[in-house]
């Protein structure tokens, strides 16, 4: 029952069918196509509602098939410089761009008004191709009637039949909702579906369209994007319509749509902000088709089909990462030691733990490499990109240490803290403090060593 811009779209295919002998239905620029994985339990949807006024269809929208269209501003996350910035861009319904045809014509009554005939004509929505139909329908006083009926491509000896319900709503008003395929033989066909109203006494008018898929019946994907931790920010809907829209955010971890399709698809573009720490965030995409979850590791390079009923319907998902803008930074080279410098194997010192890490409060920092270290000395893995831990320990005449390098977002250049504690030993540098060498005695024989250098 759904009536508006959906219909005659079997038409095209037949056509195209008949004509070239087969049907290609190009996917969208640049994009390729997943196996898809099918789910083999249908949409269970029952109820068919009449199609109010199906929208003008641009089948020109684009698939974001890379990142490079996709810019971002400068982030608003406490440390922008320790997240990643990751496009997602996701579509769902029928992906394939069916073909789809307009349909218009007249219908008239019969002597008794329980049936009648009907002619009209035919074109598709995005082709030249066009022919003409013609059947009869019935029409009981209970108002619930079918049709038959035949439809051509014109100056073609090619066509076939169609078929379904021919419904009264009203008595000026009512639907037809279908079925379509081509002459024996060739297994080709679709949907359906279209209004009729009453002009006179004698008959009126008809309009409708019809697809080359299984159903042209109203699928819900009201969904949402979410993260456990970041941000997540929509940065434009893919052809949405009329009664599809983006529910006011009112968190910056979530986005939530309501959107419906018929014949074509709808879809999102939207940007997360994740931060590059441990745990991962998760990411989470729902619908009311089915859902996703990724860890956030999982994103660039995401892609995902998915088809998730009989009639075709699918999702397709896929995640880029962003390159962040150009960055006006303060870069520096920091080299650390700790235990017993000035031996030179002589030693003097004493056994010393010197576990510690060493953190910057904005920005990032980059291992070099360790120094010095032994049997037992490591590097934690990384949790963040502000902080290096280590485990470390000097005997009596030996010492350890790391080279770093570390880069500042000039914004934020008088706001940033360096800290470096190493055992028992702790100190905090401003940036400006930072630049130089710098040497602490411990005690016991031991030093810490700081050598910073702005490149």
């Amino acid at each position: 029952m759904r009536t508006s811009k959906l219909a005659w779209a079997l038409t095209l295919g037949l056509a195209l069918a008949m004509t070239a002998g087969a049907v290609s239905l190009v996917a969208p620029s640049g994009g390729t196509t997943a196996p898809a994985n099918t789910q083999g339990t249908a949409n269970g949807s029952t109820t068919v509602g009449v199609l109010a006024d199906a929208p003008a269809t641009n089948f020109a929208d684009p698939w974001p098939t890379d990142a490079s269209g996709v810019t971002v501003e400068p982030s608003d996350t406490t440390s922008p410089d320790a997240v990643a910035t990751i496009a997602l861009v996701a579509r769902w319904g029928y992906l394939n761009d069916p073909a789809v045809a307009a349909l218009e014509g007249r219908w008239q009554f019969n002597d008794t008004k329980t049936g009648g005939s009907f002619t009209g004509q035919w074109h598709l929505v995005n082709g030249p191709l066009g022919g003409t139909l013609e059947g009869r329908f019935s029409l009981p006083p209970s108002g619930n009637g079918t049709f038959r009926g035949t439809w051509t491509v014109s100056d073609l000896r090619v066509g076939g039949s169609l078929s379904g319900d021919w419904v009264r709503v009203n008595d000026t008003n009512g639907y037809f909702d279908g079925q379509w395929n081509t002459t024996a033989g060739r297994g080709f066909g679709g949907a359906l579906a279209g209004q009729w109203a009453r002009f006179s006494d004698t008959g009126g008018g008809f309009r409708g369209h019809a697809i080359d898929a299984p159903t042209m019946r109203p699928v819900d994907w009201d969904g949402s994007l979410s993260t456990t931790n970041g941000t997540v920010r929509l940065l434009r809907t893919l052809r949405f319509e009329r009664n599809d829209q983006v529910l006011p955010q009112t968190n910056r971890t979530t986005i939530s749509w309501e959107s419906t399709t018929t014949v074509n698809w709808d879809g999102i573009l939207a940007v997360l902000r994740l931060p590059v720490a441990r745990p991962m965030p998760q990411v989470t995409l729902s619908t009311a088709q089915i859902s996703f979850t990724w860890n956030a590791s999982e994103l660039p390079g995401l892609h995902v089909y998915e088809q998730v009923d009989r009639a075709r319907h699918a999702i397709e998902l896929r995640g880029f990462l962003v390159s962040p803008p150009p960055c006006s930074c303060a870069a520096f080279k920091i080299g650390m030691r700790w235990g017993n410098l000035t031996s030179n194997g002589t030693g003097g010192g004493v056994d010393t733990n010197w576990n510690g890490f060493a953190q910057i409060t904005y920005g990032a920092l980059g291992l070099a490499r360790p120094m010095s270290f032994e049997r037992g000395d490591y590097l934690l893995p990384r949790m963040n990109l502000v902080t290096v831990s280590w485990r470390s320990s000097t005997g009596g005449a030996d010492w350890d240490g790391v080279a770093l390098g570390a880069i500042v977002p000039l914004r934020a250049f008088n706001d940033t803290y360096f800290t470096v504690h190493a055992g028992a030993f702790t100190h905090v540098f401003t940036l400006a403090d930072l630049v130089g060498d710098h040497s602490y005695d411990v005690g016991g024989g031991n030093s810490v060593e700081i050598r910073a250098v702005r490149l």
